[in-house]
């Protein structure tokens, strides 16, 4: 898990995150919106439609946490991301899951390819 540092943590920053640009595919939709902060900030967000059972809500979230840390030195300071995973994302391992995450970030033109 992300340090507390580098995460977005009030929900008025979530919803001010995700009115920005918009990225998705099968496992994962991203919001992500320039800010002013000193470092790249992530937050990682679940829903009870995706995921019934709050087993399956919380290996979501570790996976994608762990896709973010293998990234997070990549990422530009003063960049915002809120994940959503879908449900697809608990047939992936964590590298699989750290792929599609590089995959979309470099769709969305915030990692050089």
């Amino acid at each position: 898990m992300l340090p507390k540092s580098q995460r977005l943590n009030l929900k008025k920053s979530f919803k001010w995150v995700v009115a920005g640009q918009k990225l998705g595919d099968n496992y994962l939709q991203l919001y992500i919106r320039a800010g002013e902060n000193a470092q790249p900030l992530v937050g990682i967000a679940t829903s009870k439609n995706a995921f019934k059972k709050a087993v399956e809500r919380n290996r979501a979230r570790r996976l994608v946490s762990a896709g973010f840390e293998g990234l997070y030195d990549k990422l530009p300071n003063g960049i915002n991301i809120v994940a959503m995973p879908r449900s697809g994302v608990l047939e992936l391992t964590s590298a699989e899951v750290t792929k599609v995450l590089e995959g979309l970030l470099v769709k969305g033109k915030i990692l050089g390819s």
